[in-house]
């Protein structure tokens, strides 16, 4: 009964624009919502795929798409595949994949937010990522992976900010 009244105060959207308090979007399987979205006071179910979101998000708040960013990416950081991807670099928001593009579900979690990561309880393929708020969410990703991804974000935010004081 505790997860259904759980359930029930997660506020349900059709659509979903990734902002200063989005930490993580999570694929959710469900017949009419596909993610499950942490913000930092708040939690969503959307009925759009996490990829979907990202890439309305890149769209919107970078004049480009998820496959631009992601290009962009790829050629800066001289890699090809968990590519983190930034949606507004004046904020440092980059959203990190927890698995390749090709597996069907990649969860992302915001760089900013991501305070700490930790053996799960749900098993050996999960582990759980402690965020800025102190909240907890298991999702599938190895310590080793985590750690490089988070390397990858902060080289993005090192050239961002460089460029900035270039120009």
């Amino acid at each position: 009964m505790k997860g259904t009244s759980m359930m029930n105060n997660i506020k349900k959207l059709n659509q979903y624009i990734i902002n200063e308090n989005t930490m993580v979007i999570k694929h959710f399987a469900d017949q009419t919502y596909k993610s499950w979205i942490y913000e930092s006071n708040a939690e969503y179910l959307c009925q759009q795929s996490p990829e979907d979101i990202l890439d309305e998000s890149c769209i919107r708040k970078g004049l480009t798409t998820y496959e631009g960013r992601k290009r962009a990416v790829a050629e800066l950081l001289h890699k090809k595949t968990r590519l983190p991807i930034p949606i507004e670099t004046d904020l440092r928001s980059i959203f990190v994949p927890t698995t390749m593009k090709k597996r069907e579900r990649a969860d992302w979690f915001s760089y900013h937010y991501a305070l700490d990561i930790k053996s799960s309880a749900k098993g050996d393929f999960f582990k759980t990522i402690t965020l800025t708020n102190r909240k907890q969410v298991d999702l599938e990703i190895t310590p080793a992976i985590y750690h490089k991804q988070m390397l990858y974000a902060s080289f993005l935010i090192g050239y961002f900010i460089k460029k900035d004081d270039i120009n």
